[in-house]
């Protein structure tokens, strides 16, 4: 029981002490006595005062604020988000009279004052850093979107902007939520770039999932501007169902051979793989799909003419029609690589070193020993680099198409990237595949390579691998080559 009047009386004290508190403290901070009444309110938006238009915003991106006048000197301004399509509205206010005004990406703004004793409509003139405008969007097959906008800078002072797009399957998107295009779960993403010209126009063009809703919004923002973004009215837009009937095939030939050629393509990124069609020399019929961005090529074909090659196009397992291209093979007294210094950029033999390495190696020994049969002991007939260069510095010295198909044997070695350069040797019987030395020394073929090129060498008996390769029997056969051909693994 004690213990019980004890509390109550600990209770009592706390409460006494509040109460003085809060009777010194309400005088100072003058407690409004209009607790209760609520009666005032707005609407209204922001409008652009050279053009009359609403002023986009995002959801944070501007503010309004409210200063309570008759409050006296202890008043703080209120500070309300606005929505982002520019409005903003407020139903309970006290009764009073205000000075309102903006904060947000505006270069100027006007202030007001009056009374806002009931609901009332208050749109507020302000002039927006940068005005932006989506002019035109046109969907594509379905899913490919090209947007036209503009932008005009209002603060002529300003030395740099930055403009751009930012879309996504919210409504109103915003740069705040807005992620990097290459994350593919996010629900928003910008494209922004920096300019020095105070307007412009531009067309982006966007690849789209499909059969979705999406919201595009232009942005921009001037270095003064600090978190803040100016925006543009929003398009909402539907993709379909992804269209390839009416994508062209633009086809040219990589590095071509008497007998083989490397495609390159020119495809939107919608194109998911391309199926080739055609009958080889030896009149078999031949049908490969390829991976977009993978190597294309056909092989086995006529030396020196002129084969019609079918192409169908597919994306989301869905096929394209039927086209044609026609493919033009060399004569065996071309070089197999031009001597010119304009080379398609798809051409792996420029760009894979150790192919290079290999390649050189094995024409060295075959040209140089014809003049000097001590060369094979040369130590530095592995990857003999000089001949490389003298290649290309030397016409005389390209391998022609016939030098190609003049190996039997190949022996590659090092990291090698892709095989597709081996195509021109018809009538290859061994290959023999190692670990890299000198130059390349401890590399090996990546386990990625595209195996399935060697089902092309139709002569191919043996494929031999040293050690140190990754590679597998299995791989092999799970790549199409028959088991006719004896893969030995060391």
């Amino acid at each position: 029981m004690y213990q019980l009047k004890k509390d109550e009386m600990n209770k009592n004290i706390i409460i006494l002490s509040l109460g003085a508190a809060l009777a010194m403290l309400l005088p100072s901070c003058e407690i409004d006595d209009r607790i209760d009444d609520l009666t005032g309110g707005y609407h209204g938006a922001f409008i652009d005062k050279n053009t009359g238009d609403t002023v986009y915003t995002e959801y944070y991106g501007a503010k309004l604020k409210l200063l309570d006048i008759e409050y006296g000197s202890a008043a703080q301004p209120l500070v309300y988000n606005t929505l982002p399509d520019g409005t903003f509205q407020n139903t309970k206010v006290f009764p009073s009279k205000y000075k309102v005004w903006a904060d947000g990406p505006f270069y100027a703004l006007d202030t007001i004052y009056g009374d806002i004793r009931k609901f009332k409509e208050m749109n507020l003139k302000v002039v927006p850093n940068v005005k932006l405008q989506i002019t035109d969007l046109v969907i594509r097959q379905g899913i490919i979107a090209d947007v036209t906008y503009s932008y005009q800078v209002n603060d002529i002072g300003s030395q740099s902007q930055q403009v751009g797009i930012v879309y996504g399957t919210t409504r109103y998107p915003g740069q705040l939520n807005a992620m990097d295009e290459s994350v593919s779960n996010a629900y928003t993403w910008k494209r922004v770039k920096s300019v020095s010209d105070l307007e412009g126009e531009f067309t982006e063009t966007f690849y789209l999932s499909p059969n979705k809703t999406y919201y595009f919004r232009a942005l921009g923002q001037t270095a003064s501007a600090g978190d803040y973004w100016n925006y543009s009215n929003q398009i909402v837009v539907n993709s379909g169902t992804i269209d390839i009937s009416d994508i062209p095939i633009e086809a040219k030939q990589g590095a071509t051979s008497s007998t083989s050629s490397i495609l390159q393509w020119s495809f939107p990124p919608i194109v998911d793989s391309v199926k080739i069609s055609y009958t080889d020399k030896d009149g078999a019929n031949v049908v490969d799909v390829f991976d977009i961005n993978d190597y294309s090529y056909v092989a086995n074909l006529p030396q020196g003419s002129v084969t019609s090659i079918k192409v169908n196009l597919i994306a989301a397992e869905t096929t394209g029609p039927d086209q044609k291209i026609d493919i033009t093979t060399k004569a065996l007294s071309e070089p197999y690589i031009p001597d010119d210094k304009v080379r398609p950029a798809n051409i792996p033999f420029f760009h894979d070193l150790n192919m290079k390495y290999s390649l050189s190696m094995n024409y060295a020994n075959m040209k140089a020993a014809e003049r000097d049969p001590a060369w094979l002991d040369n130590p530095l007939n592995h990857e003999y680099f000089d001949w490389w260069n003298g290649w290309l510095n030397n016409p005389a010295y390209l391998p022609t198409c016939g030098d190609m198909e003049l190996f039997t044997e190949l022996r590659l070695a090092g990291g090698i990237q892709t095989l597709v350069d081996i195509l021109p040797c018809i009538n290859l019987k061994k290959l023999r595949i190692e670990e890299g030395s000198q130059f390349s020394a401890g590399e090996t073929i990546s386990t990625n390579v595209d195996l399935k090129v060697l089902t092309k060498l139709k002569q191919l008996e043996t494929i031999s691998l040293s050690p140190a390769i990754q590679l597998t029997e299995d791989m092999f056969r799970k790549a199409g080559i028959p088991a006719s051909v004896e893969v030995i693994v060391e």
